[in-house]
């Protein structure tokens, strides 16, 4: 072993506090710059889900009548609730249904949703239509699309469509739309306008998941094929993305059989990709608490095309819209034959427990241990229910949990320094001969039962868990509108700015109780405001968990320093 290699050793043995005050740093920066959302102060602004419907539906007189019931929408129910009515005033019935998570009205005009609205405290508010309309965004009618289906050549021979309830018991109910034609079909009909539409949605009395059935019937007494010439014969639309305060930016999702995917930041991306696959059977968009899935039960054609929605306010920033599709290949039809296709959809939360009853846990960012500090998570919550309360408590736990690692390093630090002054003297005497002195240097560690990686390795173990509570509490839609002392929202940041200030001062604080060199603190000074400046943006769950953490490292600090004055004494 050289001497520069024992340097360089012993430097980052020594040094090793500083590390961890650049490792957190690190984290911190990875987070705040990829966190690209509304200011907290103009989210706070948005959070009300009848204001947002209300403005879209005067621009939006089809959805109306139905947007503006939310009274009536967010009544509790744990059982299955269907009901046939007129909701947008167009003396046709549209079909409504409640069970325990959402409630949604499907329209007869379109066969599709005009609301789907989440229920529950962390939500209360419409996934469709979206809230930005209410903020000033113009929406283009093509990007509005909750789960239509449309012809990808011509059109659909579609007028209206006549909702039924076809089937219902205590599990599930079954809602039949069936397409009313524009006019008779004759010989001279075009083969793409020859066809028939039944659409029938089956919900069950839980959950956000749902089924669409698609059934096409040839109305010609020869074959037809559907599509004509082209390759594709009709898809199933869902747009403009997801918009659910507090509003962070969409990824795309290309779905692969089974429990795999591929996310995309952009539709030129995904497009590209899917010109080269074949194997996608569904497509899906999600922000970090949200997403929506089309999978279908063969291999499909995905696209998504790319909108840019400007406000009316230009002091707000423009945003990117989505209209995802499930794209059909075109397909023959005998005379009076009918075909049809199955797409499970998934609407809702990112819920781990609910994405596995869809076999799509993949679509968020869950690895083990963030399932599993999730799951702790809800346990302390259970046990006190404020979210807040349950960081802390958390926090706590995995600082105890680490502690032993923690003790070990400090330990070693210490035996480290005690033995600098004889590697001193081992470096100095067989300078002329490293490998003697590597030899000697291993007995001295061997001697005093030293393990030189013993400051180093403990650190490395617990960058994991730090990570893995960094993204639990990124992606914990538990959080969403959970209240903790003067912040109404955990998911957002700090309204009063309050713990990033308190943050950066216990940075401050504990460099001072921490032993470096001279030329370290000059370099160390600075951390604090930036990770004032960090913070700010961040969610307030974060940073109570930050706020915690801080303070219980701060002890543990100031018990470190006084065991190795002690150890060192001895």
């Amino acid at each position: 072993m050289s001497n520069t290699c024992l340097d360089d050793k012993n430097m980052f043995l020594k040094n090793f506090k500083l590390g961890r005050f650049i490792c957190s740093f690190l984290l911190l920066s990875s987070l705040f710059f990829n966190t690209n959302v509304i200011s907290a102060q103009e989210s706070i602004s948005l959070v009300p889900a009848s204001s947002a419907v209300a403005s879209f539906a005067v621009a939006n007189p089809v959805v109306a009548s139905s947007s503006l019931e939310q009274a009536d929408s967010v009544v509790a129910s744990d059982t299955m609730k269907v009901s046939l009515v007129d909701r947008d005033g167009d003396g046709l019935v549209d079909a409504v249904f409640e069970n325990k998570n959402v409630k949604v009205v499907l329209s007869s005009k379109t066969g599709a949703f005009i609301q789907y609205f989440l229920k529950g405290k962390n939500f209360g508010e419409d996934i469709y239509p979206p809230q930005i309309a209410s903020m000033g965004y113009n929406l283009s009618v093509d990007s509005l699309k909750c789960f239509e289906i449309e012809a990808t050549q011509g059109r659909l021979p579609v007028a209206n469509y006549k909702i039924e309830i076809e089937s219902q018991n205590e599990a599930n109910v079954v809602i039949k739309a069936t397409a009313e034609p524009l006019a008779e079909v004759s010989e001279a009909t075009p083969d793409s306008e020859s066809v028939s539409v039944t659409r029938r949605y089956t919900f069950s009395n839980e959950g956000y998941q749902f089924k669409i059935a698609n059934t096409i019937t040839n109305l010609k007494e020869r074959l037809i094929t559907v599509g004509g010439n082209a390759s594709s014969s009709f898809a199933v639309s869902y747009g403009p993305g997801v918009f659910m305060y507090p509003f962070a930016p969409n990824k795309l999702l290309g779905l692969r059989s089974g429990d795999v995917c591929d996310t995309f930041s952009d539709s030129k991306s995904l497009d590209e990709k899917a010109k080269e696959e074949s194997s996608y059977v569904g497509i899906g968009i999600r922000d970090e608490y949200f997403a929506v899935i089309m999978e279908s039960d063969q291999p499909v054609k995905i696209s998504s095309s790319e909108l840019e929605l400007k406000p009316s306010d230009e002091k707000r920033r423009s945003m990117k819209s989505n209209v995802i599709k499930c794209i059909y290949p075109s397909f023959n039809l005998g005379a009076k034959e009918t075909r049809t296709f199955v797409d499970s959809v998934y609407a809702g939360p990112m819920i781990y427990e609910e994405l596995q009853k869809v076999n799509r846990t993949k679509i968020g960012d869950f690895g083990f241990l963030n399932t599993m500090m999730l799951k702790t998570l809800r346990f302390f919550y259970s046990l006190i229910p404020n979210y807040g309360v349950a960081i802390i408590l958390l926090t706590l736990l995995v600082r105890l949990i680490l502690y032993p690692l923690t003790l070990n390093q400090t330990k070693s630090m210490v035996k480290m320094q005690k033995i600098q002054p004889k590697m001193k003297a081992i470096q100095d005497r067989y300078k002329d001969d490293p490998q003697k002195m590597n030899e000697e240097v291993m007995k001295l560690y061997a001697k005093e039962k030293v393990n030189p990686l013993g400051g180093c390795l403990p650190l490395l173990l617990q960058l994991p868990i730090i990570m893995a509570l960094y993204n639990t509490f990124r992606i914990a839609v538990e959080l969403r509108k959970a209240p903790f002392l003067w912040m109404s929202d955990l998911s957002i940041g700090d309204p009063f700015l309050i713990l990033p200030i308190a943050i950066a001062a216990l940075m401050h604080f504990q460099q001072g109780k921490t032993n470096v060199a001279p030329e370290q603190k000059q370099a160390m000074a600075f951390m604090p405001v930036m990770m004032f400046v960090i913070t700010c943006s961040l969610p307030s769950g974060l940073l109570v968990y930050w706020f915690a953490s801080t303070v219980l490292g701060l002890l543990q600090q100031l018990q470190v320093n006084r065991m190795m004055a002690n150890m060192k004494e001895e």
